[in-house]
């Protein structure tokens, strides 16, 4: 609870209540009596309070040097209540008697006598200066020593308060003290018991046995009468306890103690509460980091009425949409609890890079505030977004402890301030400082807001009290106009290498941003341009259960030793979140993984979500990766885009995206114009295409020199007329070449499709649900690639609905999926011409296609193919433009000497 309440619990400072005998005490100089007494019990009543204690035997062996009352919790006063003397003042013995708070009679071990009776003074409520919350005063009669009691208060527990007399002279031991401070010390009642002002040399105050007899006219205060002590506001049904202790000269180490105790507090039912509350962000704009201003009031009395009750707690919920900052916490650090140094006196020492605002606690009671910071508190599990309240001011270090709780599906905060003490303060008032590290994010709509508040007071008898507050968010991000209902969705997109030549290996980045008053970013695809492909050589794979096994782990865990090898690692990504110019980034690793979603390839990407002292784990999104099975050109879908984490709403504001793993990516050998493509979907449903410019260069510098052979299998027995011929062809390209893009076959008219083997031909319908599953094959295909580890391979097929010619389609499949095309036609009087119009932008390497012969042949020679030298025709067009045109000639089986072959 507020330092401020426990302040004005200084006036309070003796209460004790009933008479108790006290224990024998272990240390040197026992307490033979202590008791005290309070003239009324009622529940925040402002009671006279009147204290007594007795030592044993003071001076025969030991005399006392400190004694300390510690008052029971609750107990408090307000010593502003009277005028304060002035030091010089009190050093003049001349406090005036408005300043008279009660009275003081002293017996001691004088002059021979163990019980002398020195006599009664007044006690004078004194300026306490910056050092305490209160100090009272009087001067020992006869002796004429000042003495003052100096009060303080225990913020390390209950934040009761402590009065004790230091250095109590030794050469008049201390016998017995009766102590009374009044509830009112300036009513009339009093006026028979104050003492008129003192003189240098002659105080006020009645020696021997006189009493106040010697106050000979009455003499009035001369000023507004207000409360100086103030009972607790609960009712336990349990008395309060109340402690003294007495410290001597000759055995310091070993102090007495005794206790006795105040009556239960009584008639809760006749208190009040009545606490209000402000709330607001420091911005009225949208979307925007923010400051929180909270204010805490609890007003107090200052007149007859029974003191309020104290505020125990308060839970301030927020409206939707105002959420915490991701970047709030982004370079600081939190403070330990041994470093608030919480159960002691004494004051915090929180590191400055844990500060996030300030707190100020004002009290009546006192002259001035309590002023201070508000610190990260250390995560607990459970409440993780702890706040360290810290006020220091009047000798005191006020320690208190808040937390934000945020609603883990939509973000909603409550600001929880618990277990506050119980002290009587006027207001508590806490700022976030404003920046964009503000420590909340502003919600995303113009509109009127209402925030609540649930007060709990110490009085249990009373209810709770609810209070609410509007505020309103009148403009759009950085000034300007309000976004409509459904905020506008205009990300903009950034990516290309960072090396543009032609079929080099490069690194590649995309960037996604979004503005703030943006709608938020969800469901994105990407479309890579054709020819910019991975090379998956020599890179495993990111196993389905490391990938699992990271999403549980803790993210600092995960950044020190990664769930995926290094051997699956691509790349990174950098992913920044939050409102304003500083958004908050979190870093995190690109793995290559297996298929996912129906697709061949997965990326997945590993980020460790740590904020400051935050811990939100790991964050892993996975990518689907498509390859098209005509160009190969790569398709990225990801996971819906993490919207929350750890209570926070992101406010995703950019994705960054590098592949560098060292000669993973190539370009493409093709100079034309391209775009990386994007589709993303906002948090309001809209849907939007954007894309980024791309190109490569110095294509033309390439070199282009593919090969194709075609041999005859099989023997003699498939080179007759009529006979169906295997056959093999075998394409290869050379590394560092321009790639293929175009490619026709045209056979000699020794080569034409059988129609009699069609019967069980794939139709276009059965291609594209089934992939010809369950048909007759008319061959099979490689290819291997310098771009995999192993090649790619599967069955040809010939397939209806083209026209009056079949075309054929390879199905290459192994970890990634392609199926070219091949288009047929009769060209120069029965030629057979194929022709591959779309090839994949990529090194082809090796490919090989087999066709079958026999029954099931594709093609039927119309002469024997010993009967001459038959060749086909061959043309090429390459990525970056060049052509070439080849005869290759057809090896047959045909066997014997040239001229029997010629024979033939």
């Amino acid at each position: 609870m507020s330092t401020t309440a426990r302040i004005a619990g200084i006036a309070a400072l003796i209460a004790t209540v009933g008479a108790i005998q006290a224990a024998p005490a272990l240390g040197s100089e026992g307490i033979e009596s202590f008791s005290s007494t309070l003239s009324t019990a009622l529940v925040g009543g402002h009671p006279d309070i009147e204290t007594t204690f007795r030592l044993a035997e003071p001076g025969i062996e030991e005399a006392a040097r400190n004694v300390a009352f510690e008052a029971p919790e609750g107990i408090f006063g307000n010593p502003r209540a009277i005028d304060q003397c002035t030091s010089l003042d009190f050093a003049l013995t001349q406090c005036p008697p408005s300043s008279q708070a009660g009275l003081i009679t002293i017996r001691a071990n004088y002059e021979g006598n163990p019980d002398y009776l020195l006599g009664t003074a007044p006690l004078f409520d004194l300026d306490p200066g910056a050092a305490q919350p209160a100090r009272f005063g009087f001067i020992v009669p006869t002796l004429n020593i000042p003495i003052t009691i100096p009060v303080t208060v225990r913020t390390g527990t209950d934040y009761g308060l402590r009065f004790t007399v230091a250095n109590i002279t030794q050469l008049t031991p201390l016998a017995e003290a009766q102590m009374i401070f009044w509830g009112f010390p300036s009513e009339e009642a009093h006026d028979v018991q104050r003492f008129s002002k003192g003189a240098p040399g002659n105080p006020a105050g009645c020696p021997a046995e006189a009493g106040t007899g010697c106050v000979i006219e009455p003499t009035t205060a001369a000023i507004p009468v207000h409360p100086l002590t103030d009972n607790p506001t609960i009712c336990t049904g349990e008395p309060l306890p109340v402690e003294l202790e007495v410290q001597t000269y000759q055995d310091p180490q070993h102090p007495s103690h005794a206790e006795t105790t105040y009556p239960p507090i009584t008639e809760c039912e006749k208190e009040t509460f009545q606490p209000v509350f402000f709330s607001a962000p420091t911005t009225k704009e949208a979307d925007s980091a923010s400051g929180l201003d909270i204010s805490l009031a609890n007003p107090q009395a200052l007149n007859r009425a029974t003191t309020p009750s104290e505020l125990r707690g308060a839970i301030v919920t927020l409206p939707e949409g105002l959420t915490i900052n991701p970047d709030a916490a982004d370079g600081q650090r939190a403070c330990t609890d041994s470093e608030a140094n919480f159960g002691s006196e004494g004051p915090a020492n929180c590191p400055d890079n844990a500060k996030i605002g300030t707190v100020t606690i004002h009290s009546v009671a006192l002259d001035g505030n309590l002023i201070g910071s508000i610190y990260i508190g250390e995560p607990k599990p459970g409440n993780q977004y702890r706040l360290f309240l810290v006020a220091d001011g009047f000798g005191m270090h006020a320690k208190l402890v808040g937390s934000f709780r945020p609603d883990p599906e939509t973000g909603q905060l409550k600001a929880y301030f618990e277990d506050l003490p119980q002290v009587p303060f006027d207001e508590f008032a806490v700022h976030l400082f404003a920046s964009d590290r503000g420590l909340v994010a502003t919600p995303t709509s113009c509109r009127i807001y209402n925030a609540e508040a649930e007060f709990f007071p110490w009085n249990s008898v009373l209810p709770e009290v609810h209070s609410s507050q509007i505020f309103s968010i009148d403009s759009g991000p950085h000034g300007s106009q309000c976004p409509g209902e459904v905020r506008p969705f205009q990300p903009r997109l950034a990516a290309g290498t960072s090396n543009s030549g032609a079929g080099t290996s490069s690194d590649f980045r995309l960037q996604l941003d979004r503005e703030d008053g943006d709608q938020f970013l969800g469901d994105l695809t990407f479309t890579m341009p054709p020819g910019l492909t991975g090379s998956l050589r020599g890179v495993t794979y990111c196993p389905d259960a490391s990938i699992a096994a990271a999403a549980r782990r803790p993210g600092r865990t995960e950044k020190a030793s990664p769930s995926c090898p290094a051997s699956s690692q691509i790349g990174t990504t950098n992913v920044a979140a939050g409102p304003g110019s500083h958004p908050f980034h979190a870093v995190g690793a690109m793995y290559l993984a297996g298929p996912f979603k129906g697709a061949p390839l997965s990326l997945v990407a590993i980020t460790p979500a740590l904020a400051g002292p935050y811990d939100y784990g790991t964050q892993v999104v996975r990518v689907a990766v498509n390859v098209d099975p005509l160009d190969a050109h790569v398709t990225a879908a990801s996971d819906r885009v993490p919207q929350i984490i750890g209570g926070i709403p992101l406010r995703l504001r950019s994705i960054r995206v590098s592949i560098d793993r060292p000669g993973f990516l190539r370009n493409p050998t093709n100079c034309s114009p391209f775009d990386v493509d994007s589709q993303g979907i906002g948090d309001q449903g809209s849907v939007v295409g954007f894309s980024s410019y791309f190109h490569v260069d110095n294509c033309v510098t390439l070199p282009f020199k593919p090969r194709l052979t075609i041999r005859q299998l099989g023997g003699h027995k498939g080179t007759g007329r009529t006979k169906n011929p295997r056959l093999r062809f075998d394409l290869r390209t050379r590394e560092g070449d321009a790639n293929l893009k175009w490619v026709s076959l045209t056979l000699p008219k020794a080569f034409a499709i059988d129609q009699r083997h069609l019967g069980n031909i794939c139709s276009r319908a059965q291609l594209a649900s089934e992939r010809c599953a369950g048909r007759q094959a008319i061959g099979t295909v490689m290819t291997q690639t310098p771009l995999l580890d192993a090649p790619l391979s599967g069955p040809a097929y010939a397939v209806s609905g083209f026209g009056k010619l079949p075309h054929v389609v390879f199905i290459l499949e192994g970890q990634v999926r392609v199926m070219p095309e091949v288009e047929s036609s009769s060209v120069h009087n029965g030629h057979l011409k194929s022709v591959v119009p779309v090839i994949p932008d990529v090194p082809i390497g090796h490919f090989r296609l087999n066709l079958y012969g026999g029954g099931k042949g594709y093609l039927v020679n119309t002469r024997d193919l010993c009967g001459g030298r038959i060749s086909a025709k061959v043309q090429y067009i390459a990525q970056n433009g060049k052509r070439l045109t080849q005869r290759p000639r057809i090896k047959t089986s045909c066997g014997g000497s040239k001229s029997k072959r010629k024979g033939r």
